[in-house]
């Protein structure tokens, strides 16, 4: 081909030659080529690897390393609390599944981890919340009583209602409405075993029952015993029960079965921390 005078002159200028012209490298042509079938690549690459390992692979999400409670979070006991500061998320959550009896372990792992990322979030005691739920619906997410309370903290339908609507009147979002994503990589397991719409009516439940039980805990100046009695026979008969100088928890069934369950689950963890349990009321 002929060099046109205009190009002789430039290449000239440039001290290159017409021969040695510059040429694209063949992975900048090749890129140039095949970019739009290499990003769909590895974008559907992407998404496979989230799909098969949620834990590793997700984006904008990040757990932290331990689960986090203030010291005056803890219920019926006082003292360290560096158990949760010492151990990983999956450690703790092995560690107190392997407290309860060997026969229901497997439905508290199923709930385990639920029950601590929302007791972490509005600061509860763990072992109070899984003490009150052996011993409302142990552990059995489809649990229904003859009275018509429902789920694994068997809130009564009205009780349930108020309480959800008192939550989103103050702007608290629900763990539950957080995504598909998100609850996906937060987790794991328990979303594929139970499925998207299982889980949420499940943290749903879970999370109104523990704000209901940590507006108990307030309403009775962080009085765990006072709390739990009111959980099973009302705030308002507990709160006249006081008024009127009349015994709250004494030789209450309810109370001793949820102590029972406390104790239980506490005892092997108090042997090994400096713990001290509150007197009995």
């Amino acid at each position: 081909m002929e060099q046109t005078t205009g190009e002789t002159s430039v290449l000239k200028t440039l001290g290159v030659s017409a021969e040695e012209k510059p040429k694209k490298s063949f992975f900048s042509s090749f890129f140039s080529t095949y970019k739009i079938p290499l990003f769909s690549l590895v974008l559907f690459g992407s998404f496979a690897m989230r799909a098969l390992y949620p834990e590793t692979f997700h984006f904008g999400f990040k757990r932290q390393k331990t689960y986090r409670f203030k010291s005056d979070s803890l219920g019926f006991f006082i003292g360290d609390i560096s158990f949760f500061m010492n151990n990983s998320y999956d450690e703790a959550e092995a560690r107190i599944v392997e407290l309860f009896p060997p026969k229901i372990q497997k439905k508290v792992k199923k709930v385990i981890r639920p029950v601590l990322i929302l007791c972490e979030k509005h600061q509860l005691d763990p072992f109070w919340v899984l003490s009150v739920m052996w011993t409302e619906s142990h552990f059995k997410h489809e649990a229904t009583s003859k009275k018509g309370a429902r789920g694994l903290m068997q809130m009564m339908p009205q009780t349930y209602m108020e309480t959800l609507a008192e939550m989103k009147e103050k702007g608290i979002f629900l763990e539950s409405d957080r995504g598909e994503d998100y609850l996906r990589y937060q987790y794991g397991q328990s979303f594929y075993d139970m499925g998207y719409s299982p889980l949420v009516s499940k943290l749903r439940n879970l999370e109104v029952g523990i704000y209901y039980l940590k507006g108990l805990l307030e309403a009775f100046n962080n009085n765990h015993y006072y709390a739990t009695v009111a959980y099973n026979m009302g705030p308002y008969w507990t709160k006249s029960q006081l008024k009127n100088n009349m015994p709250v928890g004494k030789n209450n069934h309810y109370l001793n079965k949820v102590l029972k369950a406390y104790y239980h689950i506490t005892k092997t963890l108090s042997q090994n921390s400096n713990v001290t349990f509150i007197p009995r009321i």
